[in-house]
């Protein structure tokens, strides 16, 4: 199948900020830049330049594209700092491909949309991408739109060679759940501590809490992936109660590396997990769920008391499928994060900043300063903002009561196919803002804004990339995640975590990761 490429036409001479930019029928207008926006000024580019952009960030690649009179975000871009823009999308799953064969080719589009560091490094490692450090101080308001984290996962070997692509989603995917309804029935507070926590589990698998007399019910189930890794569904949540997690969480503390994986603090989190197994209050088909549907299964049929899922699953679709599957809508709520023993109350750790905004090494110093200040303009104008985040003014959102109001829960299918190309604007959405996922149970967001303040900074260790002379890297990872799965169900005995360091140490070269991660760590500024 041929590739997917689109090129917009050179749109008129640059227009007053007044003028009505056509969309459809039902639009108001439209402001393509704040006159306060130093984008806008009428001086600021004079002459119009062609900026190609790369785009595999879009929200869904097979999106189609508009006729150029309807599309308003696009537009908006060209206004606002006088460009005629040529955006290529790529296919999914066709991405990387393509972009290798243009480079090869020797045609770089100007901006390109990376998914990963890793990307991002080895295409600047080639001579592909342009340094940005020498342009990003012209551009405040675009260094203060993300956190001190992402602009840090754009940074390799002291140099700041991306921009953050857009803002990951947090507090919403690891909510804490549990059964209100059988808290009350069994006389229960809403636990706060990995022993309050335990207590519950017990009772709810214990007391019968559905009143059906039979043995059937659980305190908690978690799973794995199918490659043996804890992450994301749900264990890894318990060990954050202690401040630990498996192989990628490493922090810097005095200087050094801290690997949590091996941290005598993970021990103690183990103790707490096969405490929990040996008192069987986790359901013993976790070892079978190894994709979140599974356990989505198991929130439907509605015999498990405590929960990792994500708070969109207060939402109605959801709410029904409870009702179909496990035949009532039990009292599910969101809580806190239980406060571990060391002061630690984590949902989560902020999604590390894989993905970004590179500029072409053969960009000039113009070109560079032209690309920057769209981005800018894109990530920062207010009144931009809706337009790109939302969709289209009088279809996606408006203004009601004198606030903006997202209306995408109440299109119509055929309306929201209509206008499936709205989703190739929307990475400046903000990864916080509960306005953009449209919640329709208040619950949700309720959930939603109130896990932001559990989210932890993004781990460090997340800015390692692989050392392609450590040989050992998958083994070690490997047998990482086993010897956690062995020690939290009893199999191998906590009584053998030396030998385990030892292990690490004498088979798997764990001086080699350390020493990686010390010198990258060094690169980046993390260490002196």
């Amino acid at each position: 199948m041929e590739r997917k490429k689109i090129t917009w036409t050179v749109m008129a001479a640059i227009v007053g900020l007044g003028t009505l930019l056509s969309a459809c029928g039902n639009q108001d207008e439209v402001k393509p830049a704040a006159s306060s926006s130093p984008q806008s000024e009428a001086n600021k580019f004079a002459t119009k330049m062609k900026i190609s952009m790369f785009n595999q960030g879009t929200f869904n690649a097979a999106a189609p594209v508009p006729p150029r009179e309807e599309d308003i975000q696009r537009q908006m871009l060209e206004k606002a700092v006088n460009i005629d823009l040529d955006m290529m999308i790529p296919q999914a799953g066709q991405a990387t491909t393509k972009l290798n064969t243009l480079i090869a080719g020797g045609d770089i589009p100007d901006l390109l949309f990376l998914k990963s560091r890793s990307d991002l490094a080895q295409y600047y490692d080639q001579g592909v991408l342009a340094d940005l450090t020498p342009y990003l101080d012209q551009f405040p308001e675009l260094k203060k739109r993300f956190g001190k984290d992402s602009w840090e996962a754009m940074s390799y070997q002291g140099k700041t060679i991306g921009v953050p692509g857009y803002d990951n989603v947090n507090g919403i995917s690891r909510s804490f759940f549990i059964r209100n309804d059988w808290l009350k029935k069994l006389g229960l507070k809403v636990p706060t501590t990995p022993d309050e926590l335990f207590e519950v589990m017990k009772a709810f698998t214990e007391k019968d809490p559905d009143g059906n007399g039979k043995n059937d019910t659980y305190g908690f189930i978690g799973g794995m992936n199918k490659e043996g890794n804890l992450q994301t569904y749900g264990f890894d949540s318990l060990m954050w109660m202690f401040g630990v997690n498996p192989p990628s969480a490493i922090e810097v503390k005095d200087n050094k590396p801290v690997f949590l994986f091996i941290d005598p603090k993970m021990k103690e989190a183990l103790a707490y997990i096969n405490k929990m197994m040996t008192a069987k209050v986790v359901d013993p088909d976790w070892v079978t769920m190894t994709t979140p549907d599974l356990l989505d299964q198991k929130l439907f049929k509605g015999k498990i008391g405590f929960m990792i899922r994500d708070a969109r699953r207060l939402e109605p679709d959801y709410q029904q499928k409870m009702k179909e599957i496990g035949g009532e809508i039990p009292e599910w709520i969101v809580i806190p994060p239980m406060k571990g023993p060391y002061g630690d109350q984590i949902v989560e750790k902020k999604s590390f900043q894989g993905n970004s905004w590179a500029i072409s090494k053969k960009a000039d110093k113009e070109k560079i300063i032209r690309i920057l200040s769209m981005l800018e303009y894109m990530f920062t104008d207010k009144e931009a903002y809706p337009n790109f985040a939302y969709g289209v003014k009088g279809i996606h959102w408006d203004v009601v009561d004198g606030k903006i109001k997202n209306k995408n829960s109440e299109l119509s299918k055929e309306v929201k196919e209509k206008y499936l190309w709205v989703d190739h604007y929307r990475m400046p959405r903000r990864g916080d803002d509960a306005e953009y996922f449209s919640f329709q149970n208040p619950k949700t967001a309720e959930a939603f804004t109130n896990n932001q303040q559990y989210v932890g900074l993004t781990s460090p260790g997340n800015l390692l990339t692989a050392d392609p002379n450590d040989s050992l890297a998958a083994d070690r990872t490997r047998f990482i995640n086993e010897s956690l799965v062995k020690f939290m169900t009893g199999k191998d005995p906590l009584t053998n975590w030396d030998t385990f360091l030892q292990t690490l140490d004498t088979k798997f070269d764990m001086q080699k990761y350390k020493d990686t991660a010390v010198k990258q760590f060094k690169e980046a500024g993390l260490i002196k």
